[in-house]
């Protein structure tokens, strides 16, 4: 069975090198995550070009974030590989992967936008 997620590559505008289009990018094969019983990734295959911009669609708890998750190091894979360019880091530490990642709060933008409307009113 296939993962609910949606990847969704597109190539960068005109301005980006043809050179990172033929680089290896970003590759997942056959990556699951299972946490005890749960299946929360299952068998996902995926290829990011070098220079490209990806976004994973899917439903709340599909498994998105736990997808970055292991593409960045911060969960370990089940089942399958992660190679970025031709090196596998499926079992390196975040340090060494050189990758980055920014989570989403919801709570912080209820304090923005009260610091707007505040601001606002002066």
């Amino acid at each position: 069975m296939q993962s609910s997620i949606q990847g969704s590559v597109k190539p960068l505008p005109s301005f980006a090198s043809k050179e990172s289009y033929t680089s290896s990018g970003v590759k997942l094969r056959s990556v699951t995550k299972r946490y005890d019983s749960l299946v929360a990734v299952e068998n996902i295959t995926l290829d990011i070009p070098s220079g490209s911009y990806c976004c994973l669609l899917g439903p709340s708890g599909c498994g998105k974030t736990t997808t970055l998750r292991m593409l960045a190091g911060h969960e370990t894979v089940t089942e399958g590989k992660i190679y970025l360019g031709d090196r596998d880091v499926t079992n390196l530490p975040p340090t060494q992967r050189n990758t980055a990642m920014v989570f989403q709060n919801y709570a912080v933008r209820e304090n923005l936008d009260k610091v707007s409307k505040t601001l606002s009113k002066l």
